[in-house]
């Protein structure tokens, strides 16, 4: 008798979310992934690879755990195994699930025992740590008998509906063995910290973080230093926050100002004490080799946070050698960047397939899941180039149609564009069609935060976007942005991906049009903020003709430093409120959100015409290139 059979692996959310630093998140997502593999190559192995229809592999390579030695990855890719596994086996089902279930317990173990390595276990309750660990994955599995070939679709369906009950029965863990009356976890509160009290006495600040990664007074329970220490070793490595908002100012980094870097870099080591290059790494921190595949040509693999003055306090200590740092620092932004310093916000940006689960039921068989599976392999194999290399961001995770990526903000539009364009005509030329005809498309929410705040709020506020995105546009295909500043309330904007250079209606080419007024300083910076006010006091007229009179002389009034664009500007406008009917308040979130964007732009040195080159805006190029 064959099966079919749905596995689903948790939990994703709870566990992902609970991250205080970039590097948390990353080793969340990727330990989920490693358990995915898992199921996925114990199953592959006792039933045949063939046997597996999500996810639909070509190179076992690609289900071997992720090991590595001397640095080096001796074995595992970079491929992501998405927490839903399918399979048409010809085994017991509970058998084979109970050997699947073991084999994903013991790969959890051998990541914990790897991460444990480099604590000191005098520090901690090992034991209890290795308990709560154990007790983190949830393993659900429904199977249905398939008949013959024409019985499969129905199999299918009857296998998801018993999965989805199983998962609502949930499963009810005994604690017993490890719960106690200690304090939390300061990550996330769910479990009681491992680490024992009296290290907080007898360790200071720089100890607590070099011995156990922690910072001073935050608890970790055993997942949480799990998540803080696996894979520390090997690929362990991602962008900090901090980073990330410094890489634009970073673009203007050249080996004219290298003397500069070295003299900020002697200023530091000298004020911390330390001799050695691996001394300076293991206290200032750096970006691992694996985060970075082209590393700054001057920059190298420094961490951006030491950019940052509010981030210096982390380092340094004693006040007096603080403020020394801190004159050391403005010293160096004074030399390399004329005193620029580098902007507090990045990029969080979240994307998901739209219509995917619709596109999949249409699909009656084996083989047309299989091709399905195969194109979301080919998709989520492209991503880490397109994020890493192409942009210079951080790939959390790209498994099939889900991406979540750290992207500096003058990069995060183009690769937010270019990742909708890559998923949609992947789907368009394999001719994948829901019920009603249409193609799978690509949604994608984008949270701007401030590089200290929580990362479980930009976090949260990317996943808002992207369910904005999704729920909120017709037709989806859509961006929506979430801008987080530290003074002020959050605000969103979304709509329409643009289909063609000539659609003005859509979002993404409404803000790179007004990402390249505010470079071209043909738009003044107010007058977002004043369309919204006039929004707000004249917002509950009922048709709407005031408000998009007192629109118009708003603009119309401002004064443009840029005079050549001053009447295409002001035409422009007035077809957007008076042709295109545009919500005054939706314009004026639109300009507001293009500012940080432009900001990030002229730090990273682009100027009107060369933004326009990339942003693909010909017209506005050439008018450029005739001033």
């Amino acid at each position: 008798m064959r099966y079919l059979i749905c596995i689903s692996i948790g939990p994703v959310q709870d566990f992902i979310a609970t991250a205080r630093r970039s590097r948390d998140l990353w080793f969340g997502s990727w330990l989920l992934s490693e358990l995915s593999k898992a199921v996925a190559e114990k199953i592959a192995k006792d039933c045949g690879m063939e046997s597996l229809i999500f996810p639909s592999i070509d190179n076992d390579k690609d289900l071997k755990p992720v090991e590595y030695e001397n640095g080096q990855r001796i074995s595992g890719t970079d491929f992501n195994v998405v927490n839903k596994i399918v399979a048409l086996i010809d085994k017991d089902p509970k058998q084979l699930c109970e050997a699947v279930d073991k084999a994903m317990k013991e790969r959890l173990e051998s990541i914990r025992v790897e991460a444990y390595k480099g604590i000191d276990k005098n520090r901690i309750d090992e034991n209890v740590a290795k308990l709560q660990v154990a007790d983190v994955p949830e393993f659900y599995w429904a199977a249905h008998p398939v008949k013959d070939v024409s019985d499969y679709s129905n199999a299918r369906d009857e296998a998801e509906a018993l999965l989805a009950a199983r998962k609502n029965l949930r499963g009810f863990k005994n604690t017993s063995e490890w719960a106690s009356n200690k304090p939390k976890s300061s990550l996330d509160g769910f479990r009681e910290s491992v680490i024992k009290e009296t290290v907080y006495k007898d360790l200071n600040k720089e100890q607590l973080r070099k011995q156990l990664g922690v910072r001073e007074g935050e608890s970790l329970c055993g997942v949480g230093l799990l998540k803080r220490h696996g894979n520390r070793k090997g690929d362990g490595s991602f962008f900090s926050t901090s980073h990330v908002a410094a890489l634009p100012l970073l673009e203007r980094l050249t080996v004219e100002k290298e003397t500069a870097l070295e003299d900020y870099e002697r200023d530091l080591t000298n004020l911390l004490g330390v001799i050695t290059d691996k001394e300076k790494r293991e206290l200032l921190g750096y970006v691992p080799q694996r985060a970075q595949q082209n590393p700054h040509p001057v920059f190298g693999r420094n961490d951006g946070h030491i950019l940052f003055e509010e981030r210096l306090g982390e380092f340094f200590t004693d006040e007096d050698t603080l403020k020394k740092a801190k004159k050391a620092l403005r010293k160096f932004l004074e030399d390399a960047f004329n005193g620029d310093k580098p902007k507090p916000y990045y990029a969080l940006l979240h994307a998901d397939g739209d219509r995917m689960g619709e596109a999949i039921d249409a699909q009656k068989t084996k083989e047309g899941h299989k091709n399905i599976s195969s194109k979301l392999s080919d998709f989520a194999g492209k991503v880490r180039t397109i994020v890493e290399v192409e942009h210079g961001g951080s790939l959390v995770y790209a498994g099939g149609d889900d991406v979540l990526a750290f992207l500096p903000l003058h990069e995060a539009l183009f690769c937010a564009r270019k990742l909708a364009d890559e998923f949609r005509d992947l789907f368009l030329l394999a001719d994948f069609k829901n019920t009603e005809g249409k193609s799978p498309t690509l949604s994608v929410g984008i949270a701007v935060g401030h590089h200290l705040d929580p990362l479980q709020d930009t976090l949260e506020l990317s996943r808002q976007a992207e369910k904005a995105a999704k729920k909120q546009v017709e037709g989806k295909n859509a961006l929506a942005i979430i801008i987080s500043k530290r003074s002020g309330a959050d605000w969103l904007v979304k709509g329409s991906w643009c289909d063609s250079s000539a659609n003005e209606k859509a979002l993404d080419n409404r803000l790179n049009y007004f990402i390249y007024l505010h470079l071209a300083e043909a738009l003044p910076r107010g007058v977002g903020y004043e369309l919204r006010d006039a929004a707000l006091r004249l917002g509950e007229m009922k048709d709407g003709e005031p408000l998009r009179k007192e629109a118009l002389r708003i603009i119309e009034r401002k004064r443009i430093k840029n005079e050549q664009l001053k009447d295409k500007v002001f035409r422009k406008m007035q077809s957007y409120i008076e042709i295109e009917k545009l919500k005054i308040e939706d314009l004026a979130y639109q300009l507001i959100t293009a500012r940080p964007f432009a900001d990030a732009m002229k730090q990273a040195g682009m100027n009107a015409k060369t933004f326009a080159e990339k942003a693909g805006l010909t017209e506005l190029a050439e008018t450029e290139g005739e001033q």
